[in-house]
């Protein structure tokens, strides 16, 4: 089952949010989906951190107490990777949303169509990232990964690599990088980085010539040689190209 939650503090644009992923879910029943909805922010932040995040949020931005994006962007300093569909009355904040790796934008009034295609591709997304797990021995033992939980990986001293997650202690596993790599690129959000590194486009809040930034708050310094080719497998799995 897939957990969808919309935020929106203006109760006509909440229940026309909810009518139509209620529609989805009718043409759609590949999906098993449960709808949630919360009028404020802080409620959804409350409820989350209560009872755990959900897969896709349809979040207003404009909202009393506070902005959808500030909303999202404390989840994201919490490590959850929610897919973000920001729904709202203004472009104003479109750069921003991208900052919070928002999976889509949309501006109302938007259309069915509008958002159906949105959902089409972040539900194809989470879809196709479902049950990619992999075992190996690390230094917490024996050890079952889904590649949702590796925010990236790096070799360390006599060929072994630590492999840092979401939540929890980085891990160590003796093998090489590709080796690694194999394993991890069952899911098409993985990317190598050079001759060291693994990482995983869906964690990546920026990118510079020499560091990246991950939504967990980690930094990795990256070689500037690997910065073009990296940069463009970003864009490219933005706009969902790699689905």
């Amino acid at each position: 089952m897939l957990q969808i939650a919309i935020c929106d503090d203006e109760q006509q644009e909440l229940v026309r949010a909810e009518t139509l992923l209620m529609q989805y879910a009718g043409e759609h029943n590949q999906y098993e989906l449960k709808i949630s909805t919360f009028t404020a922010p802080l409620e959804l932040l409350t409820a989350i951190s209560e009872k755990g995040g959900f897969d896709v949020l349809l979040l207003d931005i404009y909202m009393a107490g506070m902005l959808g994006t500030d909303a999202a962007r404390e989840l994201r300093s919490l490590g959850d990777n929610a897919e973000i569909i920001f729904l709202t009355t203004s472009r104003q904040h479109a750069l921003t949303a991208f900052e919070v790796d928002a999976a889509q934008y949309l501006v109302k009034p938007y259309s069915s169509q509008d958002l159906f295609a949105a959902l089409d591709k972040v539900l194809h997304r989470i879809a196709g990232n479902e049950n990619k797990t992999f075992t190996l021995k690390t230094s917490a033992g024996i050890t079952k990964l889904s590649t949702h939980e590796v925010v990236f990986t790096e070799t360390s001293k006599n060929n072994y690599q630590t492999i840092h997650v979401a939540k929890g202690e980085p891990l160590l596993t003796r093998m090489t990088s590709l080796e690694l790599f194999a394993l991890l690129s069952q899911d098409k959000s993985f990317v190598k980085c050079g001759a060291s590194f693994n990482v995983n486009l869906k964690y990546i809040r920026y990118i510079s010539k020499d560091v990246i930034q991950f939504d967990t708050g980690e930094h990795l310094p990256i070689p500037s040689r690997v910065y073009g080719k990296l940069k463009d497998e970003f864009l490219s799995y933005q706009v969902g190209d790699t689905d």
